[in-house]
């Protein structure tokens, strides 16, 4: 060994890492003695003696009362994802990161994580993204004696997808979340088998005991990302603390006839009408996207009883592959489907994989829609995944800010953001609305200072919010980046548009058309999220060359009248 350190933890602190032999070196360098080791005095607790060659998940949980002296060889071990906390209190401290490097052991306990999120410049302020590593769809999201609970898709060794674990977070405000330990492993170390899969996306289902379970999807060992895996449904029972599973059941293995391997992401709710437990899936049918409906009596053993949306053949012929994150729930007295289409791209404008909506009734088992019209939820296209839940009377979404058109540049720690969380409605036309929850507006620091009528001065790194209302046809939204860098909002022959750094024109993204009527944007180190007349039409961008705005300019038209225009500084939710 030649590192060690003492640490000073409590009886009970529990350890979680990730780690792996050293590309570098060979198992024949170290045979004979270990590469990591725990100490009580001079007892050991806890010993590696050889790591292998991919990424294994190792836990200590410390039951003495004695100090702790930390061993490692750091010429042969490498950690991912190192942390430790005390299962009492970790709900109100979160975890404590660690890191080993050049002989020494950085902590990182709660009060150091707005230094470490606000050191990169890249990362934005207002919105979840993982302390590090990899991110995408939110899952399990619920409401529990008082706290927000996001549980969430996380690759842990790497800033890029790989096998899926469910990583886990706690808010009283949906906006200060608090870091907790990995929720949910694959069923298999994949990187061991040199394939993907593992804890896919799922859903919080609160019965009608009251009782939480989950429910996701297992993709068994692939070796192909597009064909030929298998996915099943399993059933969570989580631990009192809700840290960790209690149980994990296989509730369902295969689709019905004409489905094939894509069969995933329930979402769960009890149809009190029916005295009976429901279910959606997103699937195809004979390669048309489709949403599957299944039925149960006891949450456990499920059975098919229709399909309760199969797209158009348009869909199809223009590569979507099944429908995935379907989210189904009453609102008012109507019901909403939300869905998304993995590999669709519209033939009109080049966008990917857009998320869409429909409203209707849903009756003995079938969903009528008010329309055979798809409503588009966002014409940005980088709100993606989206799922809801039921908190304090309102339904809330969160959804991933990604859509694999632009990367992120290598180089970060970290990977993948959150949405703000947007409460969703209905209008009087019986449109799905999204509007960001009101929350966010205490963050707000001061308002913006212009330099001349609509043009505002921005504090570089700070979030921005702009609200406008009036006549707002034709205007322009130009924001400005301290490298020349620039986006822009624009309301063109009846559409918003939104144009950022890295388009090159092939892509068109803009929205159905609309008399603006009122618009409110938010700018966030490179996240554009844009809600226009009230919810109904909304727009959200990530851009990784523009993500410090020095400028806001308004670009009136004859055509435009504003009668009302504010913009704020908004704090960090990590520690201003």
């Amino acid at each position: 060994m030649n590192s060690s350190l003492k640490l000073d933890v409590r009886r009970g602190t529990r350890f979680e890492f990730w780690a792996r032999r050293k590309p570098a070196t060979s198992e024949e360098e170290h045979a004979g003695g270990e590469v990591f080791a725990l100490r009580a005095d001079e007892r050991i607790v806890y010993r590696i003696a050889a790591l292998p060659p991919y990424f294994q998940f190792y836990a200590y949980t410390h039951h003495t009362n004695e100090p702790l002296t930390l061993e490692w060889d750091e010429n042969a071990i490498e950690l991912s994802l190192f942390y430790h906390f005390d299962p009492a209190n970790v709900v109100e401290e979160g975890v404590t990161f660690l890191e080993l490097r050049g002989g020494r052991l950085t902590a990182r306990p709660k009060e150091a994580w707005p230094a470490w999120y606000q050191s990169d410049p890249d990362r934005p302020q207002l919105r979840f993204s993982p302390f590090q590593a990899w991110m995408n769809d939110p899952n399990g999201l619920c409401f529990v004696n008082g706290r927000y609970h996001l549980l969430y898709q996380f690759h842990p060794v790497e800033a890029e997808w790989g096998p899926m674990h469910w990583g886990h977070a706690v808010s009283d405000d949906l906006y200060r979340w608090t870091h907790l330990p990995v929720f949910l492993h694959p069923e298999q170390n994949l990187w061991s088998l040199g394939a993907t899969g593992g804890a896919f996306s799922g859903s919080a289902f609160v019965g009608p005991d009251g009782d939480l379970s989950f429910y996701y999807t297992e993709r068994l060992p692939a070796y192909d990302l597009f064909k030929d895996y298998k996915e099943v449904q399993k059933q969570i029972v989580p631990s009192t603390d809700l840290l960790r599973p209690e149980a994990n059941r296989l509730v369902l293995v295969d689709g019905p006839p004409g489905s094939a391997h894509d069969f995933r992401d329930p979402k769960v709710w009890y149809d009190a009408t029916r005295g009976g437990y429901r279910m959606v899936l997103g699937a195809a049918i004979d390669g048309d996207p489709a949403v599957l409906l299944y039925g149960s009596k006891d949450g456990a053993d499920w059975k098919f009883l229709s399909v309760l949306y199969r797209a158009p053949e348009h869909f199809r012929r223009h590569g979507a592959r099944c429908v995935e994150c379907p989210d189904f729930f009453g609102l008012e007295d109507r019901f909403v489907l939300v869905m998304g289409f993995v590999g669709y791209t519209e033939p009109e404008t080049g966008r990917h994989n857009l998320l869409y909506a429909q409203v209707g009734t849903f009756e003995d088992d079938r969903f009528l829609p008010l329309t055979p019209t798809l409503q588009e939820l966002d014409f940005g296209t980088d709100f993606y995944a989206m799922q809801s839940f039921r908190a304090k009377e309102r339904q809330i979404a969160f959804a991933w800010l990604f859509n694999w058109e632009f990367r992120k540049p290598a180089g970060s720690p970290y990977s993948g953001e959150l949405s703000l969380p947007r409460v969703l409605g209905l209008d009087a036309q019986l449109r799905l609305t999204m509007l960001p929850e009101e929350g966010c507006r205490a963050l707000r620091s001061r308002a913006l200072t212009q330099a001349a009528p609509g043009h505002f001065i921005c504090e570089p790194g700070k979030p921005i919010e702009l609200s406008l209302g009036g006549a707002l046809n034709e205007i322009r939204i130009v924001g400005r980046g301290g490298d020349g860098e620039s986006f822009t909002i624009a309301h063109v022959l009846g559409r918003l548009q939104v144009s950022v750094a890295e388009d090159a024109g092939e892509i068109e993204y803009r929205s159905t058309p609309l008399e603006l009527k009122n618009l409110t944007l938010f700018f966030d180190r490179g996240v554009l999220e844009i809600f226009a007349n009230d919810g109904v039409i909304c727009g959200t961008r990530r851009t990784y060359k523009i993500t410090t705005l020095t400028a806001l300019e308004l670009v009136p038209s004859k055509a435009t009248d504003i009668e009302f225009c504010g913009a704020w500084c908004y704090l960090s939710v990590w520690g201003d």
